[in-house]
């Protein structure tokens, strides 16, 4: 997108993940994070020849990163047993989340996860009853250009 392109509000985006057939779009998502791959662990390596008094680094492993979609409560509904059935499997499981700018779908993030989580929260009166699914990354691609499937 050109950098004339305006901000935009969380409208038409969409949260897939794979059900053992197809990424099945979720239903009812209310918001989600964009997965990404994490902060670099920086291990040091200062010696005593170390120039100008600063401390020197090299790049470590990743650090695991978590994301979770909320999504409102629907117990039984296809897309609560297939998070449930995630989380209590714990396998590693393909995900795409679509982001859409002005109600247009535009991007799209693509990798694996594991479901770590996922309740269906808490329950007050007057209020929507939400769900919570959390993920830890496993691989993540950078975001690109949304693809139809």
């Amino acid at each position: 997108m050109p950098e004339t392109a305006s901000p935009s509000l969380g409208y038409k985006d969409e949260f897939h993940l794979y059900n053992g057939t197809i990424l099945y779009k979720l239903r009812g998502v209310k918001e989600f994070d964009v997965p990404n791959g994490g902060s670099r662990e920086q291990v040091e390596v200062t010696d005593l020849d170390a120039a100008d008094w600063r401390r020197q680094y090299v790049n470590g492993f990743y650090e695991d990163s978590d994301f979770e979609v909320v999504l409102n409560a629907r117990p039984l509904s296809d897309t609560d047993v297939l998070l449930a059935s995630a989380r209590d499997v714990g396998d590693t499981r393909a995900f795409m989340a679509v982001l859409a700018a002005d109600g247009v779908l535009v991007a799209q993030v693509t990798g694996t996860a594991r479901c770590t989580g996922y309740t269906l929260g808490r329950v007050t009166v007057g209020s929507v009853k939400e769900a919570t699914a959390t993920f830890r990354v496993v691989t993540v691609d950078d975001i690109e250009a949304y693809e139809a499937p």
